[in-house]
């Protein structure tokens, strides 16, 4: 059954009513000039009122939350202005931010610089990114390698030498180990597999 509501006497219905026939496309163009048009507390507010719902669902760099605002019609001093009250209290650091990011990728596997490219991505500065990437040591990304070799190489029974060393050097690199690391785990795995089945 359709429900027809007048708009003379529900106004409210007709809201809805363009609401639904409207992309999201159009409503976020509305929105940027709404927040465009806003001035002085009201715009700060509604700043961020974006920010912290950002934050809410997943934690963010200071660039990040800068893009997002500017993309949703703040003026540039509104921007600035709601992420200094927000570093200030201590909702945004980039230094715990990036560091936090390298530790995640690192228990995944990736390092060195498919981790920094994506910490420039999220608008990291270089200074946060070099501090955050000297927590995992060459030591760490070695030992780190080999266990992923170690465990990709399982399924790898019947797949001859030369495969298997361009397969394992390639997930190495993807994940943004250091050629030497790669060439050197791989074939120390690729050895150690040769000698079990020659046992």
């Amino acid at each position: 059954m359709v429900r027809y509501v007048d708009p003379e006497t529900h106004p409210e219905g007709q809201e809805e009513a363009d609401r639904r026939r409207t992309t999201p496309g159009e409503r976020l163009a509305r929105a940027r000039e709404r927040n465009a048009a806003l001035t002085g507390a009201a715009a700060v507010e509604a700043a961020r009122e974006v920010a912290l719902r950002r934050l809410d669902a997943r934690s963010c760099s200071r660039g990040e939350l800068r893009q997002l605002i500017l993309r949703r019609g703040f003026a540039p001093s509104v921007a600035e202005d709601v992420l200094d009250r927000l570093e200030r209290v201590g909702l945004i650091d980039d230094t715990a931010y990036a560091a936090a990011l390298v530790r995640d990728r690192f228990r995944s596997g990736k390092v060195g610089q498919a981790v920094a490219e994506e910490l420039r991505r999220r608008d990291v500065g270089d200074g946060d990114i070099a501090r955050a990437m000297a927590q995992v040591g060459r030591d760490d990304q070695y030992a780190r390698a080999e266990a992923l070799v170690a465990a990709r190489l399982r399924s790898m029974r019947g797949i001859g030498r030369d495969a298997a060393f361009r397969r394992l050097t390639a997930m190495l690199a993807r994940k943004g180990y250091p050629g030497d690391v790669c060439v050197s785990v791989v074939t120390e795995a690729l050895n150690g597999r040769d000698a079990e089945d020659l046992a």
